[in-house]
């Protein structure tokens, strides 16, 4: 499959999704899923939730956004007799020859989350599935959270002789300060996520495993972090680049595949919702202008692509889709 090189003209990647290889516990894992060469894309699937409908997770959402829309939103994407969203809870690990990088950490398993009662709790299989494609908790060198909410940094700690402990004992948990100072002074109106910060933030700081960093930190000379506020202040993505292609991995800057084609949808979540519509317009233009592929914590199968500019917007060509067809 030919892929264009940023700025470079064309040439033949192995940007392919890989065929699967590993099952776990009915779960099929694909290892890599992505291969730049020097740098191999993994994805770890902890669940898929279908419990957020478009109508409350996005207070600007109306049925009539769906039209003119591809085919393949629905229903994998969004459920229309039930009005659900479908979203991918899941965690990027890069492995380069220098480090192995994990991209948010999810839920977790034994966290206290209620209301939400699928959160609470969970006895999930996380590291199995971690295992399955070959690493182990020791294994990973930098963690990277892009933001502190409930859902990106669960797996930071496990719980341990009535303790939580890092899960990753020899990686290095990288945090905005902007977002930690904020997180630890703000009383955010949802217990999750005053939560989720004392069992899975602040011990990861306590273990003295946290570097706080500021825009434009860099991870083994291929990484860049980039800060990206609105859904929270110091929501973050990480910029990989490699000789064949860049890749940027955007977080919660964008949750949902309909936001590609309707970026003025902020969510019900993001605390400064113009904020979050800016940040999310500058990263599709950016896609757009550089050939970056584009890889969200949350958008379900194929879970990550490249964004086209269109005549009414923006467009999204999946990782596995030839461009002669994309919708």
């Amino acid at each position: 499959m030919a892929w264009r090189r940023n700025g470079l003209g064309t040439g033949d990647l192995n940007l392919i999704v890989a065929k699967p290889s590993t099952a776990y516990n009915n779960c099929t894992m694909q290892h890599p899923i992505i291969d730049l060469g020097s740098a191999q894309i993994y994805r770890i699937e902890e669940c898929i939730d279908t419990s957020f409908l478009g109508k409350s997770f996005f207070p600007q959402f109306q049925s009539e956004l769906l039209n003119n829309l591809p085919d393949w939103l629905l229903p994998h994407h969004y459920h229309p007799d039930s009005g659900a969203l479908v979203l991918s809870m899941h965690s990027w690990i890069v492995k380069t020859e220098r480090h192995t990088v994990l991209i948010d950490a999810c839920i977790g398993n034994d966290k206290d989350r209620m209301p939400r009662a699928h959160w609470h709790r969970r006895q999930g299989d996380f590291l199995h599935r971690l295992a399955a494609l070959g690493f182990q908790p020791s294994d990973i060198d930098v963690v990277m959270c892009t933001h502190m909410h409930a859902d990106h940094v669960g797996w930071n700690t496990v719980l341990r002789d009535g303790r939580w402990v890092t899960t990753f004992p020899k990686a290095q948990y990288l945090f905005s300060r902007v977002e930690y100072e904020h997180a630890s002074t703000y009383q955010h109106p949802n217990p999750i996520m005053r939560q989720a910060f004392n069992d899975s933030v602040l011990p990861v700081v306590e273990s003295g495993q946290a570097l706080m960093i500021q825009d434009g930190h860099e991870v083994d000379e291929m990484f860049t972090v980039q800060l990206a506020p609105g859904h929270t202040p110091g929501n973050a993505m990480l910029r990989l680049q490699t000789p064949a292609q860049e890749a940027l991995f955007v977080g919660d800057v964008i949750h949902h595949p309909i936001q590609v084609y309707h970026p003025e949808l902020s969510t019900m979540a993001c605390q400064d919702p113009q904020a979050s519509r800016q940040s999310r317009l500058r990263m599709l233009h950016h896609c757009c202008e550089h050939h970056t592929l584009m890889l969200p914590a949350h958008f379900a199968a194929p879970h990550g692509g490249f964004i086209e500019e269109r005549a009414a917007g923006f467009g999204l060509r999946w990782l596995n889709e030839d461009a002669s067809s994309s919708a």
